[in-house]
């Protein structure tokens, strides 16, 4: 048995220090659990890697526990049949959260990548006088401390700072690099056999060309067994004000998107995973932009979780895909489609 956790810890730790982090689409998971659960996370305390997304969930759990994820993307974006080209871009997340002992309170940090664009359009892809190829290339990190407070037995408050730095913020010829700080803020409740969570995350001007969307995530997990599960959040993003070197104001407007996930326990040692989203599209006819063209999508999703003794190890996987968007932009007309294969493995403990 010591010599599986020492394998599995070595390949997770593997992947963490050979890879570049690195980001694709310009939101992207940053939890293996919640990628394989279709993002209906915001009421499920139990990964460590939901402080990300809900901060106030950390002070049910007693000591210490960590966690890294890391998660690989492949999107795919195309305009009139012509493709951009993607590389695999690879995102690692760390988590460590701690609750005090004989105290309501619990503190919690997160090191995550959940903006990103990596795609280039070869000449002639997107205008007749394009002669040379358009890269558009968008990496952030966030640095996010937070606190979690028990309100009352079942009912916590959280808060967090968010901290981003731009890693690379190039489009063709334009850069922005910088960095910019929001905030976020959450609350729980829990039962025996129900969750709800409700979280805010603030928008936030990286630099002086970057400005991120706000997002309002609701959710609700039931417990039909104990070992069956299911959720359904609702997610809100505010995509109005949005800001790229480059492009400007995007001139997108707020979405929502509707996520399913289900989970289901055989036993301590292994869990199954799965959901499914719809998630509609910022862009108007007039505003799809070929730095992200963000059409609506659907996605499927499934995962598989290991229990051995304190360690935990997760995989999961999800694919997006959407439909054709038509563009009357003066600067990008065309018809576009996009889909996305996301991937991860994740290893956390509790100490």
């Amino acid at each position: 048995m010591r010599n599986v956790k020492t394998g599995l810890t070595l390949l997770a730790l593997g992947l963490f220090v050979s890879v570049q982090a690195q980001a694709s689409g310009f939101a992207v998971p940053t939890s293996v659990v919640g990628l394989s659960e279709a993002g209906a996370t915001v009421a499920d305390a139990s990964p460590v890697s939901s402080f990300a997304i809900n901060p106030a969930d950390m002070v049910f759990f007693p000591g210490t526990r960590a966690g890294l994820d890391v998660v690989a993307a492949e999107p795919s974006y195309k305009r009139d049949g012509v493709g951009a080209s993607n590389n695999l871009l690879i995102m690692p997340n760390l988590f460590v959260t701690h609750r005090f002992d004989n105290l309501p309170l619990a503190v919690g940090l997160g090191i995550t990548s959940p903006y990103g664009i990596n795609a280039t359009w070869p000449a002639g892809s997107l205008s007749a006088g394009q002669t040379q190829p358009y890269k558009n290339d968008l990496r952030l990190i966030d640095i996010n401390p937070g606190v979690a407070y028990l309100i009352l037995p079942n009912l916590s408050i959280g808060a967090g700072l968010d901290y981003y730095q731009s890693l690379s913020a190039t489009f063709g010829p334009h850069s922005g690099n910088g960095g910019g700080v929001g905030g976020n803020v959450g609350l729980f409740y829990t039962t025996e056999t129900f969750n709800a969570g409700l979280s805010y995350r603030s928008t936030a001007k990286v630099g002086n060309d970057i400005r991120l969307p706000s997002q309002v995530q609701a959710g609700i997990r039931y417990r039909f067994t104990p070992a069956f599960a299911t959720e359904l959040d609702v997610d809100w993003n505010d995509w109005s004000n949005t800001r790229l070197p480059g492009y400007g104001n995007l001139d997108w407007k707020s979405a929502l998107a509707y996520r399913l996930g289900l989970s289901y326990h055989f036993s301590q040692l292994l869990a199954l995973r799965g959901g499914l989203a719809h998630e509609d599209s910022p862009t108007s006819g007039a505003s799809i932009q070929a730095a992200a063209p963000a059409p609506s999508s659907n996605l499927v999703s499934f995962g598989l979780g290991i229990g051995l003794g304190h360690w935990q190890y997760d995989i999961g996987a999800s694919y997006a895909l959407s439909g054709n968007a038509n563009s009357y932009s003066p600067t990008f007309p065309g018809t576009y489609k996009a889909s996305t294969f996301n991937f991860g493995a994740a290893i956390s403990r509790h100490f």
